[in-house]
């Protein structure tokens, strides 16, 4: 039998490849339910709270594989942003997807006609170029765009604030090469919203396999080894578990401790502001950006502007990302959070503080070098590690590590 440890998207995606090959195989997960870091919290009063702001790219090759998108029920951004400079509210559209927004985009105050080309070039080139591949740049992402001559207002008022709360990296030290995958994602991709929240992506994954092979509330303490095999796993409850094969889709840290690896790479924080008001704030469904490199509040959105369900009927909910909350106290943090977002939207003070939500270990580092850092795929001879811990930070390549752990692994038994 295969053993799947972990039933978050990469485990997922494996466990559906291993079904569809008709492989006798078992799916272990910790938690009470499948997702991992993709979860939604359902309150009380009907809020959904995802685990942290995350949306699906309908552009994502192998989400549109394993996915059924339309059964979701989504609800979509637009494909630009609200952008809140010193020049007050201006709309900026993405021109593949809202080709009829160009002038509009031209006649953008926020950064000037130069900025404006310099971004047209570098986005053109990027989709001349096709996929960026699986290799690193070796420079960061600030370099990059500084280099094409995307800085000043155009990198404070629009780059900075977006990809910052992509990256979960307000510096912009991630390595180049996800600037320029994630550039091409976004331009041809919409951003998505499931009905029932983003934890209906693993419930569906989840729902298409046989229930008899998955077991919950089941964490791994042990690898049980002979030689460079992987002969089975110890659960928590002292359980053992016979396997011919093993795949790790557990987050980097637990695979490190299982596989008696160090600590390895840092990862990023992300803390997300949920706060629930009456009156709309802006119309359409936009993420708003607020310029300056040393905001709280790196990017919000109301989300019943794009999926209505996310809040009971009468009220609306609104995410608010905070990458760096310091030290400071609940209270102290949620009038920062409020005082800035009053004042793009002085109609916000009369919105109410729902929930905070932190995710300690949201993404692994992927500064330059990051490759080198993560641990190798193959462990021994019969064991593969699949998720993010050996692929780019992002659902898709999460879902695509699973798939190429199961190929890989299917591979080796025929």
């Amino acid at each position: 039998m295969i053993v799947i440890v972990g039933a978050g998207l990469a485990g997922l995606a494996c466990a559906t490849r291993l079904e569809q090959a008709g492989a006798d195989w078992l799916l272990l997960e910790s938690s009470e339910k499948p997702g991992g870091r993709v979860a939604t919290e359902i309150t009380s009063d009907g809020y959904l709270l995802d685990r942290g702001f995350q949306v699906l790219l309908d552009s994502y090759p192998t989400a549109r594989e394993l996915l059924d998108l339309q059964a979701l029920k989504p609800g979509y951004f637009c494909s630009g942003a609200l952008l809140a400079g010193g020049h007050g509210l201006e709309v900026l559209l993405n021109p593949l997807m809202h080709p009829a927004g160009i002038l509009r985009d031209l006649a953008t105050r926020s950064f000037s006609l130069t900025q404006k080309l310099a971004l047209g070039l570098y986005g053109a080139a990027r989709l001349l170029a096709g996929g960026d591949g699986d290799g690193e740049v070796g420079h960061t992402a600030l370099e990059e765009l500084r280099r094409h001559g995307l800085g000043g207002d155009i990198l404070e008022g629009f780059l900075r604030p977006f990809f910052a709360g992509v990256f979960l990296d307000n510096d912009l030290g991630t390595d180049a090469s996800v600037l320029r995958n994630d550039f091409r994602k976004f331009a041809f991709g919409r951003a998505l919203l499931p009905a029932e929240g983003m934890g209906a992506i693993p419930r569906q994954l989840a729902a298409l396999l046989p229930l008899s092979r998955q077991r919950y509330e089941s964490p791994v303490a042990e690898l049980l080894r002979s030689g460079e095999r992987v002969t089975g796993i110890r659960l928590a409850s002292g359980e053992t578990v016979s396997c011919k094969a093993l795949i790790l889709g557990t987050e980097e840290p637990v695979s490190r401790r299982l596989l008696g690896l160090h600590a390895g790479r840092s990862w990023s924080q992300v803390t997300t502001l949920y706060f629930t008001g009456v009156d709309p704030l802006y119309e359409g469904g936009y993420l708003v950006l607020p310029a300056g490199r040393e905001r709280l509040v790196r990017h919000f959105a109301d989300l019943t502007n794009v999926v209505p369900s996310y809040a009971p009927r009468g009220r609306r909910l609104l995410t608010a990302t905070v990458l760096d909350c310091g030290n400071g106290i609940d209270a102290e943090l949620n009038r920062r959070a409020s005082q800035e977002i009053s004042a793009i939207f002085p109609g916000f003070v009369s919105w109410e503080f729902l929930k905070r939500v932190d995710v300690p270990e949201a993404l692994p580092s992927q500064r330059p070098g990051f490759l080198a850092d993560q641990p190798t795929r193959l462990q021994g001879c019969n064991l593969w590690l699949a998720g993010d811990q050996v692929a780019r930070a992002s659902i898709d390549s999460a879902l695509a590590s699973g798939l190429r752990a199961a190929d890989e692994l299917l591979a080796t038994l025929s």
